[in-house]
């Protein structure tokens, strides 16, 4: 089969220098990853990350790997490893960003304490042009969590919605003009899942008249 095959393709370059089949051999470990075999897809990775440390893709590839298998720990120290070889790698920052999700939440820390000290080291590093996509990321998060939190313990959720809307301010605040009819539809739809119609109708109001041509039908 195709396993087979690339197993025989792979093993003639194993005297051939990495750095000439470095993509070849990645694309390996993905299928040894997807037929199931984890422990070799492991080992490829961490083999093809001390030797190419300076491609982005492939830490993300590693993170997946653990993150898919129940390792959160593992894919987190991968993560920052890759944050350390390449902090403006934007991907890897977000993969974190869901792993810190999924930990706060699973512990009960529902307004996400590790997860927005993630947010703010990022935002330290991360390209200037992407702060606006922090904000907005971590209004989502909040917002999520916000809503599973207040419906499992009937607690009043606009208390629980404040960090909310001061990132999606925050948002609005740092992303380009072209694309704020963006953040106006999010918030719009939030303010609608919580009964705030009137409030809704103004924002999806004000994303219509901010939108571009090409994009009204979105609105």
């Amino acid at each position: 089969g195709n396993l087979s095959s690339a197993r025989g393709i792979l093993a003639r370059l194993k005297h051939v220098g990495i750095d000439k089949v470095w993509r070849t051999v990645l694309e390996g470990a993905l299928l040894e990853a997807r037929a199931g075999n984890h422990h070799m897809a492991r080992r490829v990775l961490k083999y093809l990350m001390h030797h190419v440390p300076w491609y982005g893709p492939l830490y993300l590839e590693a993170y997946k790997l653990e993150r898919d298998q129940g390792h959160p720990m593992d894919a987190m120290l991968i993560v920052e490893r890759g944050l350390t070889t390449l902090p403006r790698y934007g991907p890897l920052w977000f993969g974190a960003f869901r792993l810190y999700e999924e930990m706060d939440v699973t512990e009960g820390q529902f307004h996400l304490p590790r997860t927005m000290h993630m947010i703010e080291r990022a935002k330290s590093t991360i390209s200037k042009e992407l702060v606006w996509k922090l904000h907005l990321e971590a209004a989502h998060m909040l917002e999520r969590t916000a809503l599973a939190y207040v419906e499992e313990s009937d607690l009043d959720l606009v208390s629980y919605l404040k960090p909310v809307r001061r990132r999606l301010v925050l948002t609005i605040l740092t992303c380009p003009q072209n694309l704020r009819w963006k953040v106006w539809l999010a918030a719009g739809r939030m303010e609608l899942v919580v009964g705030n119609s009137d409030l809704a109708h103004t924002l999806f109001k004000r994303a219509h008249h901010c939108v571009q041509q090409k994009s009204k039908s979105a609105t």
